[in-house]
């Protein structure tokens, strides 16, 4: 049975071959799922590289407690990330939770409640800044039709200009502005917001995200003239994959699943 096979036997209790993985009775069930679906997450991220020292953030809204959001404590690296560590906050920051006593970025945190509140869809908002990422987001065009992978994101990103700090209602309601209902929305020279329905959805868009940023800016790496040089896809092939993309649970939770085996190999310790 793997971890993510978990089957109660009463209550605060858990059955499953992982010794180091039960469920503290503090928490349901549903909401010590998402807790160590985003400890998985954040130790993803630093498989991945999306990392900057304890800076970005994910953060997922709690099972049935529409205005409670989990995210790191502000001080942790990913890859230490555990699911009982995780602090518990209100939309405005405030702290409902915290064993580590090491609270959340607030001003961090701004950018990702405006987008929890204003979209009951986002139960996960994921922020990054990479090099590719960044590099994307400040080309004029953005993320351009360039590769299969940037196609999942077409006529599904927003754009943000840059405004600094999100330190007043004004900037953080511009977010939701031009989040719109798209899937991404790209912070002009900062970088990308992603959500998801869930954590693994939210992660699976960042992945691809990341490598469709990463393929664009090796590709303009090797010419000086992009709109004589490169080949860009028609708008109606464009059309047609991005239709394509729609759906596809059961190959995010494949992935997923993947993923959490090699962790159980790599990096094990996220389900205590």
């Amino acid at each position: 049975m793997s971890v993510l096979q978990r089957e109660s036997s009463g209550p605060g209790n858990v059955v499953e071959s992982s010794p180091h993985a039960v469920k503290p009775a503090d928490f349901s069930a549903e909401e010590w799922a998402v807790r160590v679906d985003l400890a998985i997450a954040y130790r993803l991220f630093d498989w991945m590289g999306i990392t900057d020292l304890i800076h970005t953030h994910i953060s997922v809204r709690v099972p049935g407690a529409d205005e409670q959001f989990l995210q790191l404590p502000y001080g942790h690296l990913f890859h230490e990330a555990r699911a009982s560590d995780m602090v518990k906050a209100d939309p405005a920051g405030g702290i409902i939770s915290d064993p580590t006593g090491l609270g959340i970025s607030r001003g961090g945190f701004a950018i990702h409640s405006v987008v929890h509140m204003n979209r009951k869809d986002a139960a996960c908002v994921m922020h990054a800044h990479t090099e590719a990422s960044i590099a994307v987001a400040n080309y004029r065009d953005g993320l351009l039709p360039l590769t299969q992978h940037a196609l999942r994101f077409y006529g599904k990103t927003g754009y943000l200009a840059y405004c600094g700090l999100f330190d007043s209602e004004e900037k953080r309601a511009s977010i939701a502005r031009a989040l719109g209902n798209a899937d991404v929305l790209m912070l002009r020279n900062h970088g990308p917001l992603v959500i998801g329905q869930t954590v693994r959805e939210a992660f699976s868009r960042m992945y691809y995200l990341e490598r469709a940023c990463r393929m664009q800016v090796a590709s303009l790496s090797q010419c000086t003239d992009p709109d004589k040089e490169l080949l860009y896809i028609s708008a109606e092939d464009c059309r047609a994959m991005a239709a394509a993309f729609e759906g596809g649970e059961s190959v995010i939770d494949r992935e997923w699943n993947a993923l959490v085996r090699m962790l159980d190999k790599t990096n094990p310790g996220y389900d205590e």
